[in-house]
């Protein structure tokens, strides 16, 4: 019964450490403009989990081993998810899966960078829909007036 315990407290850790890291992975997309930035990012928090896991593994407390672990994976996956592009390896997985549609077309697009940069300074995200035509707008509000 013990092992069993032990089993799930640390999942529970490993899900605090998922938790920890989307966080810490939504907090450093925001900061993130350019794809160069986005790759640091990446390294950042895969070297800061390589050494937080060494230390755990170091203090002989295993048990702990999840939270790195997890934090590492929730903060890929959120870097990923709040960059709003597929970026490198992302995009084969995205295309592939037929998933995430809109950060794959974003990937192309040249207005992309515009818009984080704009999310990063806190300034309004630039124009990117396309505008309705004018005659079905006079259409919709003047239906009698066709008759």
């Amino acid at each position: 019964m013990a092992a069993f315990s032990m089993a799930i407290v640390a999942i529970l850790l490993l899900l605090l450490g998922i938790i920890i890291g989307v966080k810490l992975g939504g907090e450093l997309a925001k900061q993130c403009v350019t794809r160069k930035e986005y790759w640091i990012a990446n390294l950042k928090i895969i070297g800061v989990g390589v050494v937080v896991s060494a230390l755990v593994t170091a203090t002989g407390w295993l048990l702990l081993a999840g939270i790195p672990i997890g934090g590492m994976a929730g903060a890929v996956a959120a870097l990923k998810m709040d960059f709003g592009e597929s970026v490198g390896p992302w995009k084969a997985h995205d295309t592939f899966f037929r998933v995430n549609k809109d950060q794959v077309r974003r990937a192309g697009s040249p207005q992309a960078e515009a818009v984080r940069r704009a999310r990063r300074d806190n300034k309004p995200v630039p124009e990117v829909i396309s505008v309705q035509d004018d005659s079905a707008q006079d259409e919709k509000s003047d239906p009698g007036s066709s008759n």
